[in-house]
């Protein structure tokens, strides 16, 4: 069998994302966790600090989305991105990875600094560090970092900030209910691809590991039915973050 590793942290939507691709095409792979301030030290083969990297017998790869092309061609059961749908997907991988994926930074990006806030930021550092122990002062001046890091800044640049967090949720939200549309899948599908498996986790991530109190998607009954279906291809915590870390259950959210 191919020796797999999927190399990255559980906080990173794009890692989840390609997480989800193994779990629902069933293979078996080790999960090698990445420490955001000592990167090198899992990755310094890849010559950059960039994660997801999904590993297949020495072979390696970034960006998620092409994971999905490249799993299919190694393992092609289950497909991810079935060549009859593929213009479909194309067009809702596009609004996921442009739309979707980014919308997830706008509270690091510019949200107020509350107390909210910073319970938020710290308990986003304590799921990191419970699979790579952070040294206290770093874990006590993660809000600050959070904001300030790279790759936030950059997520800042593609999206329209004059537009307010609450008008933007519900824009996302709405949009997600259209390309579900008829289901059961996205895209109106009769069976989960790619697509599903990158916009999942991220929906329930916050909610299991306490981040949120409710399964605030779950509100909406298109999603809430999306979001069972898709629940059944997946394992119970299909979010990397470590067991011991969870605070609540996904399927008693779903009944």
């Amino acid at each position: 069998m191919p020796k797999v590793k999927l190399f990255g942290y559980a906080t990173s939507p794009y890692v989840r994302k390609t997480a989800c691709f193994l779990y629902y095409k069933g293979i078996d792979f080790s999960h090698v966790p990445v420490n955001p301030i000592k990167p090198k030290a899992t990755i310094g083969h890849t010559n950059g600090t960039q994660v997801p990297v999904l590993e297949v017998d020495g072979e390696w790869k970034r960006e998620s989305s092409d994971h999905a092309l490249w799993l299919d061609e190694l393992f092609p059961g289950k497909p991810l991105y079935p060549l009859e749908h593929r213009a479909k997907i194309d067009e809702i991988d596009r609004w996921i990875s442009d739309t979707f994926l980014i919308s997830l930074f706008r509270r690091a990006i510019d949200g107020n600094i509350t107390t909210q806030f910073l319970r938020r930021a710290w308990r986003l550092a304590a799921l990191v560090s419970a699979d790579t122990p952070l040294p206290w002062p770093v874990r006590l001046i993660w809000p600050v970092g959070l904001r300030k890091a790279p790759f936030i800044q950059h997520m800042g640049q593609h999206m329209d900030l004059t537009e307010s967090h609450e008008d933007m949720q519900v824009r996302i939200l709405s949009e997600l209910v259209e390309h579900i549309g008829e289901g059961p899948y996205m895209g109106g599908l009769n069976q989960p691809t790619m697509l599903d498996f990158a916009v999942f986790p991220q929906l329930v991530f916050n909610y299991m590991f306490g981040l949120e109190e409710e399964l605030s998607a779950a509100k909406h009954p298109v999603i809430k039915g999306w979001l069972k279906r898709v629940s059944q291809h997946l394992p119970n915590n299909p979010a990397l973050a470590a067991d011991k870390m969870q605070v609540n259950s996904l399927a008693e959210a779903l009944t």
